[in-house]
């Protein structure tokens, strides 16, 4: 099944995976921190694909209570970290077909300079 579905990038799995690299990730979070990038997604789109990674092995899920509500808590697993990086491989040769050097190189200089004003 996997097969199929690496055939392409997931934009959202994308971030999903980066972020739950970083901490263990649940819905509201995932969908505030997307809301940041411009997606605006609702939990009947985000759900499916956080089942759908835990299904394929590349998220685990923890349940834990919060705020007196169970929250399922979702990360990354080693699979989960190697679809990561072939699904990234996948989006630079995208980016380096679609994309100028002038381009990336505008789009580092952006991130250079957002990375920088977190610090």
């Amino acid at each position: 099944m996997e097969g199929l579905r690496s055939t392409r990038v997931d934009f959202i799995e994308l971030h999903i995976l980066h972020h739950a690299a970083q901490q263990p990730v649940y819905g509201v979070w995932m969908i505030e921190e997307l809301t940041q990038h411009g997606y605006r997604l609702g939990p009947s789109q985000l759900y499916p694909r956080f089942h759908r990674l835990a299904r394929d092995g590349h998220l685990v899920c923890r349940e834990a209570v919060a705020a007196g509500k169970l929250r399922k808590y979702y990360r990354i697993t080693a699979a989960g970290r190697a679809y990561f990086r072939r699904q990234k491989r996948r989006l630079i040769e995208l980016a380096a077909e679609a994309l100028s050097p002038e381009d990336l190189r505008g789009l580092l200089k952006r991130q250079m300079s957002a990375d920088h004003g977190k610090r």
